[in-house]
């Protein structure tokens, strides 16, 4: 099969990434990053063993509404929890809707090896996408099979007697195109099929030229490569120094009120501090909440307290301000007072600025954890859990 990326494929077994070149040599990532020029911009095809495509029913579900919807639909079909997994929408056909599921993992680790070698991946496409609609391709060892709505994803020749089982069941009315590396490879396929299913498809077509696919090409790093360009520090840390400000307040008001005056501005700044306090602690009791400020800046809110929360803010705060090009926003934060753990749900342009934003906190000690990162309208949505000093 002709494909139009360079084929990459994650070897399990010895644990290293195989490329395969246009003349079907295969070398590992790091021999191959060696004929590229340095700080060189790739576009990748995806190895169909490393991702999973599903064609999922979403009865009801408005179009606006899919890239939300898909991945708990997808969540009785994954081996773990969906939060480790990326699923990006790809159209739909006859009522079902495509999703392409990788582990978060694996794209992360990817990003990261041709970051080592000095390459950007602007681009990784599913191998299965190339194929087009309605048509089965010979590629090596293995049949990619493209049935819209049915089936999508790479079958190995002792596997395709139960494949012809499952697809047949959609394939009536349907024009079906095989293409192998020969002509008379196609047509003993194209035999097999018309004797043990011989309704299941309208007609079926042998060739041993792929045909060109109509079809925009999916990208599975949509929402995390983005180019470039200089950014000044989001807004969220603008709101921390007013955080802190608010603070120190009602600190000063809680013992210096003295005159009327003073007391409508802490009435004010009471207000103030009652929303915020609401968006950093949603789970939390309000009444009171003065004093749990208090305990939260002191580290004494419970006996299982392990970190100083005014002390991670200022960490994190600082990791953020030596952050000048990554594009993060932060949608929540949460501490825990019996782990001393600090969570941030937080959207990005880039994975790699979630990485980057990752290493700044380790770099001030503090322990950091992406623990979920899922792509949502051209956007990653993603949670950091951050501890204390190591």
């Amino acid at each position: 099969m002709t494909k139009e990326f360079i084929f990459i494929e994650w070897r399990a077994d010895s644990g290293e990434w195989i490329i395969t070149t246009s003349d079907r040599q295969q070398l590992s990532l790091a021999k191959w990053a060696e004929t590229q020029p340095e700080l060189a911009s790739v576009q990748l095809t995806l190895s169909a063993a490393n991702y999973v495509a599903h064609w999922v029913a979403l009865p009801g579900v408005k179009g606006r509404h899919v890239t939300r919807a898909l991945p708990f639909a997808l969540e009785e079909h994954l081996i773990g929890d969906v939060s480790d997994f990326t699923v990006i929408p790809s159209g739909h056909e006859s009522g079902y809707f495509r999703a392409y599921v990788v582990a978060t993992e694996l794209l992360d680790q990817l990003l990261e090896a041709l970051e080592l070698h000095h390459l950007r991946l602007t681009m990784l496409v599913p191998e299965t996408a190339q194929v087009p609609s309605d048509a089965i391709v010979r590629d090596g060892d293995f049949w990619l099979i493209n049935i819209p709505g049915r089936f999508e994803g790479r079958v190995p020749e002792g596997a395709m007697t139960a494949a012809f089982e499952y697809v047949a069941e959609a394939g009536e009315g349907r024009a079906l195109t095989i293409v192998g590396e020969s002509l008379d490879q196609a047509r003993l396929l194209q035999t097999t099929l018309e004797t043990g299913h011989p309704d299941a498809f309208s007609s079926i077509e042998s060739t041993s030229s792929l045909p060109a696919s109509g079809e925009t090409l999916v990208n599975l790093l949509h929402g995390r490569i983005q180019p470039q360009t200089e950014q000044q520090p989001a807004a969220w840390w603008r709101s921390l120094a007013v955080f802190a400000g608010v603070v120190a307040v009602i600190g000063i008001g809680s013992v210096a009120i003295s005159n009327h005056q003073l007391s409508q501005r802490v009435e004010q700044v009471s207000d103030a501090s009652l929303s915020l306090y609401k968006k950093w602690f949603p789970n939390e009791r309000t009444s009171n909440y003065e004093t749990m400020f208090r305990r939260k800046l002191s580290g004494s809110d419970g006996a299982g307290a392990t970190s100083d929360f005014a002390a991670v803010m200022a960490e994190v705060s600082a990791a953020w301000a030596a952050q000048s090009k990554v594009s993060i926003n932060v949608a929540s934060i949460r501490f825990s007072d019996r782990t001393g753990e600090l969570l941030l749900d937080v959207t990005a342009k880039e994975q790699s600025d979630l990485q980057v934003f990752k290493q700044g906190l380790e770099a001030r000690g503090l322990t950091a954890e992406i623990s979920s990162a899922t792509a949502d309208k051209g956007v990653i949505k993603g949670r950091v859990k951050i501890g204390g000093a190591v």
